[in-house]
């Protein structure tokens, strides 16, 4: 059974907003997995990189960690008042291209990156964009433990 644990919630700069960011380790049986993150609020930063972030240690890949993982924060995104979450992926991260199409995610567009982000720093030029609609096919059922 996958479960998030709590690590911080704070307000971070992101990309020159001032955002709350809530961040977690995913675990499976008590053995720590990876990580995720979910960012609150619309910003251009947010737009390119996601409302949620997520990261599975290379051992536990492909055993659908980060789908139940994005499925537990969806009652946080509710208490906020979000109905519909973007998750972007780099072009080309095939992996994360799945977990969205898991999640039932629909591809917005792929969107060329502002030279400001991060990513294009490190010398990616296009990001995937998905919107996830959690009042969608029964993602309105809390995931919470």
């Amino acid at each position: 059974m996958v479960k998030l644990t709590h690590k911080n919630v704070q307000y971070v700069d992101f990309y020159g907003d001032h955002i709350l960011s809530y961040s977690f380790d995913i675990s499976c049986n008590d053995t720590r997995v990876g990580d995720i993150r979910l960012r609150i609020g619309n910003t251009e930063g947010i737009y390119y990189s996601g409302h949620i972030g997520f990261a599975v240690d290379e051992a536990h890949r492909g055993k659908g960690y980060a789908v139940q993982a994005c499925r537990l924060l969806t009652p946080i995104a509710r208490h906020h008042g979000m109905t519909k979450l973007i998750i972007s992926n780099d072009d080309g991260n095939l992996a994360s291209y799945r977990v969205c199409e898991k999640l039932g995610a629909k591809l917005v567009c792929k969107a060329e990156l502002p030279d400001w982000h991060d990513a294009y720093k490190q010398g990616h030029r296009y990001k995937n964009i998905f919107e996830w609609d959690l009042m969608e096919n029964g993602n309105q059922q809390s995931y919470a433990k």
